[in-house]
């Protein structure tokens, strides 16, 4: 029964068709700190548009999203690419230093997949699900977030973000420490 109970008070906070806005600076000092707000799809382009303008007037500092982004096909956006571009080419130094063979004509693919490591189990690669909050913009009739992989900003990099896919947003107010 008491089972039951950690459940039912679980499940009555989570609330999947909402996402939370956090003030970064609360929740960092605690973790179970309580949203500022629980935002509905609807809200989330309005309310990113007003912390912008607070933004510019210099009472938020930052604004950072938790989303999915595609890693695959043509939404995926370019960081991704050259992500996957450069573990491969990380794998193929790799092998060319371990085996001593050549990357190239004498290598044949099905000797040599890099997706599959050396037990035949499929490479996991990881990428950015946080972004810093550039601007939004409308692309192909709808609006978008653009952000910044916040462990590539000054790269150049940028990733149209559908509001669906955001999980959460945080934002740090100026001037607190």
């Amino acid at each position: 029964m008491k089972h039951i109970s950690l459940f039912e008070d679980y499940s009555n906070k989570v609330n999947e068709g909402s996402t939370p806005l956090y003030n970064e600076l609360d929740f960092k000092k605690n973790i179970n700190a309580a949203p500022v707000e629980e935002l509905k799809y609807s809200e989330i382009i309005p309310r990113l548009r007003d912390l912008l303008a607070q933004k510019e007037m210099g009472s938020v500092e930052n604004i950072n999203v938790i989303a999915e982004v595609p890693t695959q096909g043509k939404g995926a956006p370019d960081y991704i690419k050259d992500i996957i571009a450069q573990e491969r080419e990380r794998l193929a130094r790799q092998y060319k230093s371990t085996i001593g063979k050549k990357i190239g004509s004498d290598v044949e693919a099905e000797e040599f997949d890099f997706d599959v490591n050396r037990f035949g189990d499929q490479r996991t690669i990881f990428f950015d699900s946080e972004f810093i909050v550039d601007r939004i913009e409308n692309v192909g009739g709808n609006d978008m977030i653009i952000g910044i992989p916040a462990s590539l900003p000054d790269k150049g990099y940028e990733a149209k973000i559908s509001p669906m896919k955001v999980d959460e947003i945080y934002f740090t107010p100026a001037g607190e420490e």
